[in-house]
């Protein structure tokens, strides 16, 4: 025969498991995520020269794009963009660089940038005579960088865009042609 604390803890124990179960095992869930405090970036399908996420410098919030272009000479690079400037702030690629564009493909550099609203002018130029880059498609002509503002909802599109007409290279100094326009390809922009 078995005793009555028997019965009654293999009773307890069976009222606690199904009341386990009938919760959903007693843990609870986190509220799902309705603030952004990332930035995702997708890079553009093709483009001649396009801008594209560099993987190493980014973070959450900081989202540093890399500006590529095809193969060959180039002595430097002058563009526009612009982007929301009320989900996002145009920053320096790395924090203590005075300017909001860099290179470290270029030698004796002239680099300046401007921000206006929500449009970013930014260049960078060989000064003198030095020889001009014999760029690959892999080579980074200029970084730039956005930063994420507070508050805004999960899955907001953020407007980003290269203007029509706004951009050019500095051609090697032999070339019949000291600059040539470009068109800058440019991927989407979402916070998360």
């Amino acid at each position: 025969m078995s005793s009555p604390f028997k019965t009654t803890r293999s009773l307890l124990a069976a009222i606690g498991l199904g009341a386990l179960l009938a919760c959903g095992g007693g843990g609870t869930s986190a509220p799902p995520k309705t603030v952004a405090d990332t930035l995702a970036y997708t890079n553009p399908a093709s483009g001649t020269y396009t801008l594209v996420r560099n993987a190493t410098k980014s973070t959450a919030g900081h989202l540093v794009l890399d500006l590529v272009g095809p193969a060959g000479s180039v002595s430097g690079v002058g563009f526009y963009l612009t982007a929301d400037s009320t989900k996002v702030a145009w920053t320096p690629v790395e924090a203590g660089d005075a300017e909001k564009v860099k290179s470290a493909s270029f030698a004796s550099t002239l680099v300046t940038s401007k921000v206006s609203g929500d449009t970013l002018q930014a260049s960078v130029y060989q000064k003198g005579t030095t020889a001009a880059v014999t760029a690959t498609s892999s080579t980074v002509l200029a970084s730039v960088a956005l930063d994420l503002k507070s508050g805004l909802a999960v899955n907001t599109s953020v407007t980003l865009t290269a203007p029509s007409g706004k951009a050019l290279i500095l051609n090697a100094p032999a070339s019949s042609q000291a600059t040539t326009p470009i068109v800058i390809s440019v991927g989407t922009l979402t916070a998360n």
